[in-house]
C-alpha cells in the first residue's frame, strides 16, 4: 500500500480505502477468529463476521480521522 493511497483514503476516495481494508484483511480476519462450540460440544474456529465488520467499520472511521 502507497502513501498516496493512505492519502486518498483519509480524504475519502471509496476505491483507496477499500484498499486499505483489503490491505488489512488478514490481520482483521486474525483478530476476529475465537472458537465456537456446537451443541455436540464440537470447537470449530471461525471468524465473527459481526466482529469484523464493526472493526473495519471503526477503521474507515479512523481513516477519515487521520492527518498525513
Amino acid at each position: 500500500m502507497t502513501y498516496e493511497t493512505v492519502v486518498a483514503a483519509t480524504h475519502g476516495d471509496p476505491v483507496a480505502a477499500e484498499e486499505v481494508l483489503d490491505h488489512f484483511d488478514s490481520t482483521i480476519d486474525g483478530l476476529c477468529t475465537h472458537a465456537f462450540v456446537d451443541e455436540g460440544g464440537h470447537t470449530e474456529y471461525g471468524v465473527d463476521t459481526q466482529m469484523k465488520t464493526e472493526m473495519q467499520g471503526r477503521l474507515l472511521a479512523a481513516m477519515l480521522h487521520f492527518k498525513p
